[in-house]
């Protein structure tokens, strides 16, 4: 990776001026150029942003970078709420971003002025929740659903009544991905309750219907569960779009659902955390993400469909046609439900109740 070595400098100068010289040369340039300016640390999700990626994006502005990653939405934002000193750039989901932006946890950047936003497809600019892009940029969406192991259960696959009402055959078989958001409103669509809802009685319908389930299932982080899907762990695990994709890659046999009841519909963000020590440098790692190559380098890698225009030319063909992307006019979704009541960040707390309630 590119970078000043101090140590060549002083080295340097120290043939061609006093010892006093090359102190204050040394203290001149440690003024300009920042420790911070050279380094960029990224929070992000466990198996989800491209090694090659990263190195790209080093070798291009000679900025070094450092990823750290988390499972679930609530370690997202963790260290937001706790005063963030560390991050430059986040990946929160879309739910999240008017409560960080209500708090002041997200820098202002407008993203419409970076170089590549006009890369945008137009129908994801703009949304409720950043209606002036002034914080954050699109960058994959996803479902959540199920997937299922056809060399263990060969039957109907298209209702989530496979997940709440499943059969003897699939007993001890199953899992369920750690977040409270998707398991929640999965829970509310099955039960034919607005995926919004803060009611009371809904909530304990909610609860009703999974505190059972928790008790005899496996409940599995977003780090582990594709691997555990490849090995056979499990025949059935509610899980994301992209992970039923990359599991499916090295086993075959198993099957994405697309449930009649429909599949929620999700998207990431990234945005530029609050206090962020290199602010140019997470802008630029904004904009470099939304170049068309870039963008289909995430997507080949993570399995998830981007917002870019352009990056089809660059894109896997498998990812294009794969059924765990393309949906059948037969699974209802709804790409632009975003509750603004707290709701979602009420299910995520719901689920920990549930958690410890059954014991996990």
């Amino acid at each position: 990776m590119p970078r000043v070595r101090i140590s060549s400098v002083i080295s340097w100068k120290s043939r061609r001026n006093s010892l006093i010289g090359g102190v204050l040369g040394l203290a001149a340039l440690l003024w300009a150029v920042p420790a911070w300016a050279n380094q960029l640390r990224i929070l992000t999700w466990a198996n989800y942003l491209s090694p090659q990626v990263v190195a790209r994006f080093q070798q291009e502005t000679g900025i070094s970078v450092t990823v750290d990653t988390v499972t679930s939405y609530t370690a997202m934002i963790a260290p937001l709420l706790a005063g963030n000193q560390v991050y430059d750039v986040v990946f929160p989901a879309d739910f999240q971003v008017t409560e960080l932006v209500a708090q002041g946890l997200l820098e202002r950047v407008g993203v419409d002025r970076l170089a590549n936003f006009w890369n945008v497809d137009d129908v994801w600019r703009a949304r409720a929740f950043d209606p002036r892009n002034e914080y954050t940029i699109p960058h994959v969406w996803g479902t959540t659903a199920f997937a299922v192991d056809t060399a263990v259960y060969g039957g109907n696959m298209d209702s989530l009544r496979l997940v709440f009402q499943p059969p003897p055959s699939l007993a001890g078989r199953m899992a369920v991905v750690d977040s409270g958001f998707d398991m929640v409103q999965l829970a509310l669509v099955w039960l034919k309750l607005p995926r919004c809802s803060t009611q009371a009685d809904n909530i304990d319908k909610v609860r009703d219907l999974l505190l059972p389930i928790l008790r005899r299932v496996a409940v599995v982080g977003s780090d582990r569960i594709v691997q555990d899907m490849i090995d056979g762990r499990y025949a059935l695990a509610v899980m994301w779009n992209g992970d039923a994709l990359m599991a499916r890659k090295r086993r075959p046999s198993l099957r994405y659902a697309n449930p009649v009841e429909g599949s929620l519909v999700w998207s990431d963000v990234i945005a530029v955390a609050k206090g962020a020590p290199n602010r140019a440098g997470g802008q630029a790692f904004l904009s470099f993400m939304m170049r068309p190559e870039i963008a289909a380098q995430q997507s080949n890698f993570n399995g998830y469909a981007n917002m870019i225009r352009g990056a089809e030319a660059f894109m896997d063909p498998g990812l294009l046609n794969a059924p765990e992307i393309i949906t059948p006019p037969s699974s209802a979704l709804d790409f632009f439900t975003h509750c603004g009541n707290g709701a979602e960040t009420q299910q995520e707390a719901i689920w920990s109740a549930l958690l410890r309630e059954a014991g996990k």
